[in-house]
């Protein structure tokens, strides 16, 4: 392989309660700590913003920046609301109560509406378990080492979303690696 497109960052979205933890500590189990994952980005800031009233510009700038970068994974963790609820039942938070953490979830679903079909964004709607950990893993580790082609297709993609089929910011590094298994195998011949 003679190219590279690294992931910088995988960020792991969600509600209170929709196994964001859970996702994290077995992707870093699965893979030895390959990845930097993040619990939350800019998604969680603007939600919060949006459900408080505050002001939302510039996490919707931030959460541009993350998502324009293909070198960044976002997943979106968004499992049956009966999940979050029996979940919420036995553990409790601090500041959420049931019809909070309703309306976050519901802004979550809206989110995931939004940007479920960028190429870097996967949502996950059930609860998480070890196969869906090795697809993942192995979903990332294919884009890591995917043709430049693919990459190319991935950014189209993000374009083809967005009115004026185009998307300002957008970028992604790729990297070469010098490996050549072609060259390699015919100077040893």
């Amino acid at each position: 392989m003679s190219h590279s497109t690294p992931i910088d960052y995988i960020f792991i979205e969600g509600p209170d309660c929709s196994g964001k933890t859970t996702l994290y500590e077995m992707i870093h189990k699965e893979t030895g700590y390959k990845w930097n994952i993040q619990d939350r980005s800019a998604l969680s800031m603007l939600i919060h913003a949006r459900y408080y009233g505050r002001d939302t510009f510039n996490h919707i700038e931030q959460l541009k920046r993350e998502l324009y970068n293909l070198n960044n994974q976002l997943i979106i963790c968004l499992p049956e609301w009966k999940v979050i609820v029996e979940r919420f039942q036995k553990r409790g938070d601090p500041i959420q109560n049931i019809t909070s953490l309703q309306k976050i979830y519901n802004l979550f679903q809206e989110a995931a509406d939004e940007f479920g079909n960028y190429p870097n964004v996967t949502v996950i709607g059930k609860v998480v378990d070890k196969q869906l950990v090795k697809d993942l893993v192995n979903q990332y580790y294919k884009l890591e080492n995917d043709s430049i082609s693919n990459l190319s297709n991935a950014a189209t993609q993000m374009a083809a979303i967005k009115s004026g089929n185009e998307v300002l910011g957008l970028n992604f590094v790729h990297y070469d690696t010098g490996k050549y298994s072609d060259i390699n195998k015919a100077m040893l011949n």
